[in-house]
C-alpha cells in the first residue's frame, strides 16, 4: 500500500473522474485539506497497470474506490485490519460489500445514491415553525439531537463517539459545510448539512427528524432549504444517499434522481 503525496493530485483526480458522485468524499477531502497534514491522508493499492483501488481516510472513516469490482478486496481488507481504528468504510457497494468479511462485527448497509442539478422549491412551514442556518455554537445541540435518532445513536459505552463526530463535524464546519435546522419555536426538530463541500458539488447528510415530529413536511423544509442555499453559493449539483423508501419519496419531490447503489459498513 502506498500513501499518496500532494503531486500525486492530478492521477487522483483523473483516478475517480468517471464516477464523480461516487467518489464526492474523495473530490470534497481533495478539495478541503492537504493530504500529508491534517486529518486525510489517500492511500493507493498498485496493480499490474497503474493502481488497482484507492483509499480516503478522514479521521477513523474510511472511502475505498476502485472502477474494477474485481479489484484486490483481500489486500484492502488487510490493509484496514491493521489500522488502529476503522470507524464507518463507504463506497460504492460493488467495492465496499467485498470487504464484509474483515470486519464481521459491522453491518453491510446498501443504500442508494441520488444527484439533484437544480435547486427544489421552497417548502411551507406552519405558523411559529422556521428553518435556520446552524452554526458552531449550535453543535452541542445538534448532536443531542442526532442521539434521539436510532441510525445516528452512539454506543454508549464507547464514550469518545460523540467527541469523534463533534470533532469531524466542525471541521467539515471550517471547510464551508452548512447546516440547517427546523425550530418549533425555539426547539430543534428536524436538520440536515453538507459534507465534502467543494467548488463543484457537496453531500447532504444528517438528514434526521425528532421523534414525534415526523410526517410534519420538516424534513423536506430543512433539505430544501439547505439545498437552495449551497446551490446559491455556487454548487454545480448535490448527491446524497438514502436506504429508507420513505425518505426517498422525499427525495426525488425535491429533485433527487436515482445513480446507484453505494453502502457503508460500520457499527
Amino acid at each position: 500500500m502506498i500513501q499518496l503525496k500532494e503531486s500525486d493530485r492530478p492521477a487522483i483526480e483523473a483516478y475517480i473522474s468517471a464516477e464523480p458522485e461516487m467518489n464526492l468524499f474523495f473530490y470534497g477531502d481533495l478539495h478541503n485539506f492537504n493530504i500529508e497534514d491534517g486529518p486525510v491522508r489517500i492511500y493507493a493499492l498498485p496493480g499490474d497497470t497503474g493502481w488497482d483501488a484507492l483509499m480516503l481516510r478522514f479521521f477513523d472513516n474510511f472511502v475505498v474506490y476502485s472502477p474494477d469490482p474485481g479489484y484486490d478486496a483481500g489486500a484492502v481488507g488487510a490493509f484496514l485490519r491493521q489500522q488502529e481504528e476503522v470507524g464507518c468504510i463507504s463506497g460504492k457497494l460493488e467495492c465496499v460489500a467485498p470487504l464484509a468479511p474483515f470486519f464481521p462485527t459491522k453491518t453491510l448497509e446498501p443504500t442508494y445514491m441520488s444527484r439533484c442539478n437544480t435547486p427544489p422549491a421552497a417548502c411551507p412551514l406552519p405558523a411559529g415553525v422556521t428553518t435556520r442556518r446552524m452554526g458552531a455554537k449550535d453543535v452541542e445541540e445538534l448532536l443531542d439531537l442526532l442521539e434521539e435518532i436510532e441510525e445516528f445513536k452512539s454506543n454508549p459505552a464507547d464514550g469518545s463517539r460523540r467527541s469523534k463526530q463533534r470533532q469531524s463535524m466542525l471541521a467539515n464546519l471550517e471547510k464551508g459545510s452548512l447546516w440547517y435546522g427546523v425550530y418549533e419555536g425555539e426547539r430543534l426538530v428536524a436538520t440536515a448539512q453538507t459534507s465534502a463541500d467543494n467548488d463543484q458539488s457537496a453531500m447532504v447528510v444528517g438528514v434526521a427528524t425528532r421523534p414525534g415530529c415526523r410526517g410534519k413536511g420538516y424534513a423536506s423544509a430543512v433539505v430544501s432549504e439547505l439545498c437552495r442555499s449551497a446551490f446559491a453559493a455556487g454548487r454545480k449539483f448535490l448527491c446524497l444517499f438514502y436506504d429508507n423508501p420513505a425518505a426517498g419519496r422525499i427525495y426525488r419531490r425535491l429533485g433527487f434522481e436515482e445513480l446507484g447503489q453505494y453502502a457503508m459498513l460500520q457499527d
